[in-house]
């Protein structure tokens, strides 16, 4: 299980993750190299343009 150096659980570890690090390195893939927009990147995945947003950023799931 990952923690962060607080000892939080932290990526799909954590208890309200609703992503796999597997999903977030797909999205961040798709977007990339692929060329798909947020949005489109947040409907292929189920998850709203903003958390898509977010993630493609690398604010949140920095470490996935």
């Amino acid at each position: 299980m990952k923690r962060n150096h607080t000892g939080h659980r932290v990526g799909e570890y954590h208890q309200r993750a609703k992503l796999s690090d597997a999903q977030v390195r797909n999205m961040r893939y798709a977007h990339e190299n692929l060329g798909m927009s947020r949005r489109e990147v947040a409907e292929m995945f189920g998850c709203s343009y903003w958390t898509a947003r977010d993630i493609l950023n690398y604010w949140t799931r920095a470490s996935a």
